[in-house]
């Protein structure tokens, strides 16, 4: 039986898409995160909006996977976090 090591967390790279615009720009923008999950790389991004006083939509969360060499969708946190 694997023991499993809490003391080094295996993390992931998370990229979260917003926009910045005041009545929303033109022009979406990227906030790349490691976390070990989609709940933890959201929160990483509140506290860092929250931190800089910036309002800004956000409209996506994706965790890379590096065997599929592809970003995929972990956006349904956004509506638990609601």
């Amino acid at each position: 039986m694997k023991k499993e090591n809490t003391d080094n967390p295996k993390l992931f790279e998370y990229r979260i898409k917003y926009n910045a615009g005041q009545y929303h720009s033109m022009q979406d923008s990227y906030h790349y995160y490691n976390a070990e999950n989609a709940e933890d790389a959201l929160n990483f991004h509140l506290a860092m909006l929250e931190k800089h006083n910036l309002q800004v939509q956000t409209l996506s969360v994706e965790k890379y996977n590096p065997y599929a060499d592809k970003w995929e969708d972990e956006s349904t946190i956004l509506s638990q976090e609601a």
